[in-house]
């Protein structure tokens, strides 16, 4: 065994974290894959849902302007103090607890908002949801982060979240086969009812996902985290080894025990060098993207209705959007583990400025659906990278928290601030003002990111986030 003057408890946390990291992707890892990816489609659906029902109910309902930007962000308002409350919620009581509960809560505001047809009430029933959901929204790339070696977090990671990009286009097709076959009054409840679906995977959830075995080590744990590395260890067929010390994991550990930020959260040190400046620059990475995606699954139904496309055809071409936005997500991991980090970003925020650009200079609706789909395709795809990028800059013992601060921050920007001025915008400033804004956040924030981000590609999730 390898000499060492750190205390035992940090040796064998060491240990168990340099074991977990090289291992490959496992039964287990994979069976957490597909849950949180689950989790991922029900988080999809009920964020995209408002788009195709503001479609719907905008002509019955008389919804003016305002009208329809409190109800296009009303889930959203919840979402941002949902998850900067939870983000403390996730490193005292853990990962899974806090996504049941989430889980459970949004499933039933979902029912809840299809049970009546006055505005006021769907709308507290949004924010309430909203609570819930924003609670849930960091945790799948926690987990992921935590419970994946490096040679896949990545590729798993962009993988898994592309089906939270396809998710976005289960409301819409649902929309898309109710139009001209149900009353109205009658389609908008069954998409809220849909919304409610995801409670039945509650049960399974509770008896098959993992604890985060790095927070169960946070914890002191060790024995529910020894288990776990161990089974899967079985799994990969490789040796239980209590001599694997990887240096850097092992330095990392020793330098958390002698701080004292081994056992517990230290949220405060999200305000204080490194990890202040590396908060900021999670949110500036996360800024176009969050900007971008919003408008174009919450208002792009209306703005292809508005170039003079059916109802049918802006929802068609929504779907559209959405599955090439897929399709950047699972090229953005490949992109990630060959290029780099930074190389990568730089790579989608040109292509997603440049796609917006054109789509404001188009007054074609045939090359906008093309430049539509482009855009999609950098700025949609570039949501996982986010995610893994902040979770590969914090420590163990503030990682929910800053994912928790980073996701409620994004959101109020992207999801409330952008997607409520778009129709002031449009209206004052003209149709294609929102798409000039957009590529210019990208082209703003590009240059801090570049020029100060660590390249975090290689690393394992330990010495990414290591203060």
């Amino acid at each position: 065994m390898q000499e060492t003057t750190i205390p035992p408890g940090a040796m064998e946390t060491a240990n168990l974290l340099s074991r977990l990291d090289r291992l490959p992707m496992t039964r287990t890892a994979l069976l957490t894959t597909i849950l949180v990816t689950v989790i991922w489609l029900a988080e999809g659906f009920e964020t995209g849902v408002i788009g195709p029902i503001l479609l719907l109910v905008k002509e019955p309902w008389g919804l003016t302007a305002q009208g329809t930007a409190q109800l296009g962000i009303a889930s959203t308002t919840g979402i941002i103090v949902g998850a900067a409350l939870a983000g403390r919620l996730i490193d005292r009581y853990g990962r899974k607890v806090v996504l049941l509960w989430g889980v459970t809560l949004f499933s039933l505001f979902s029912v809840l908002c299809a049970v009546s047809a006055d505005i006021g009430w769907i709308m507290a029933m949004r924010v309430l949801g909203g609570l819930a959901l924003g609670a849930v929204f960091p945790i799948p790339y926690l987990i992921l982060s935590e419970l994946l070696g490096t040679r896949s977090r990545a590729r798993m990671i962009a993988a898994a979240s592309a089906v939270l990009a396809l998710s976005y286009l289960v409301p819409q097709a649902a929309a898309l086969a109710m139009v001209d076959r149900l009353p109205v009054e009658l389609a908008w409840r069954i998409m809220f009812l849909l919304g409610g679906l995801p409670i039945l995977a509650v049960p399974f959830i509770y008896r098959h996902l993992p604890e985060s075995p790095r927070w169960l080590l946070l914890k002191n744990r060790g024995a529910e985290a020894q288990a776990l590395v161990e089974r899967m260890e079985r799994e990969a067929g490789y040796e239980h080894d209590d001599g694997i010390l990887d240096p850097g994991i092992t330095a990392i550990v020793q330098a958390e025990y002698e701080e004292g930020t081994a056992g517990g959260s230290k949220s405060a040190a999200l305000f204080r060098h490194p990890l202040l400046g590396r908060f900021v620059l999670c949110l500036l990475i996360c800024a176009g993207a969050s900007a971008a995606t919003y408008v174009l699954l919450v208002y792009a139904p209306t703005i292809y209705s508005d170039m003079g496309m059916s109802d049918k055809a802006a929802l068609a071409t929504t779907i559209g959007i959405v599955i090439t936005g897929a399709m950047g997500a699972i090229a953005v991991g490949q992109f990630a583990e060959r290029l780099g980090r930074k190389k990568t970003f730089l790579l989608y925020s040109l292509g997603a400025g440049f796609g917006f650009s054109l789509l404001a200079l188009s007054d074609n609706t045939t090359l906008a659906v093309v430049y539509g789909l482009t855009s999609a395709f950098f700025c949609t795809g570039l949501v996982p990278f986010t995610k893994l990028f902040t979770a590969e800059q914090f420590p163990t013992h503030a990682r929910g928290t800053a994912a928790g601060f980073v996701e409620s921050a994004t959101r109020c920007f992207g999801g409330v601030l952008i997607v409520a001025s778009i129709p002031f915008m449009q209206s004052n400033l003209g149709t294609s003002a929102p798409f000039w804004l957009i590529s210019a956040i990208f082209l703003v924030c590009l240059g801090p990111v570049m020029l100060r981000a660590r390249e975090t590609r290689g690393m394992s999730i330990d010495r990414a986030g290591a203060s």
